[in-house]
């Protein structure tokens, strides 16, 4: 596994949520890069909280590589990702797939969750706090893993969600990783345009974090 990898983060979290995962591949002997990319949600350009042009922030600040991986949200724009680092092949980890052409738009139940979690200052809360006090604990385990995803928690611009993504044409070689239930759909899509699909899809989505091991074999 001597590729050189990039693994993308979602808006909604920081890269410290595929740091068991990039570790684990390194020691699998690739090389991989996992960028920060949060402070880019932000236009810079806007006075108020505004996500305009975020993809294309995005897209910008990932450095070549040969697999792009984006893991949950950051499938919405993979193939953009994909496209301006020169990608051979993306992979989507229990990610939200776009259509097959742009626009692209976050599904209705994430934009109705979202809806319901903005504050009067036009931002969404952080993450790591929507599920209640002990929630991280059960889903992230491991203290250290938990402490760095926490510390990395965030606010974004609700017009995130309204935001059309560009999806340009995707000439990389495409996989879908499934981990849990909650990416079904999007998994059942990615089967019907014949890509190939790893994984039941009947474990947890921070299994990313979680069992770093398991998810790296489903790449191989």
């Amino acid at each position: 596994m001597a590729d050189r990898w990039a693994l993308v983060h979602p808006p909604l979290l920081g890269p410290a949520v595929l740091g068991p995962l990039a570790g684990e591949l390194r020691r699998r002997g690739a090389e991989v890069a996992v960028p920060d990319l949060r402070s880019l949600v932000q236009d810079p350009a806007s006075a108020g909280p505004s996500a305009a042009g975020w993809d294309r922030r995005w897209a910008a600040a990932v450095d070549p590589a040969d697999v792009v991986l984006g893991f949950s949200g950051a499938g919405i724009v993979l193939p953009a990702l994909a496209a301006a680092c020169g990608a051979r092949r993306v992979v989507w980890l229990d990610a939200v797939l776009p259509p097959a052409s742009g626009p692209a738009e976050w599904p209705a139940q994430v934009r109705a969750l979202v809806a319901s979690l903005v504050a009067d200052d036009g931002r969404v809360a952080d993450w790591t706090t929507w599920w209640g006090p002990d929630a991280m604990g059960e889903l992230l385990p491991d203290e250290q893993v938990r402490a760095a995803v926490l510390a990395e928690g965030h606010r974004l611009p609700a017009d995130l969600w309204s935001v059309g993504v560009a999806v340009p044409p995707l000439t990389a070689e495409p996989r879908y990783v499934h981990l849990s239930p909650a990416y079904d759909g999007d998994a059942a899509a990615a089967r019907a345009r014949g890509w190939p699909v790893a994984g039941h899809g009947r474990g947890g989505h921070l299994d990313v974090a979680t069992g770093p091991a398991r998810v790296a074999d489903l790449l191989a």
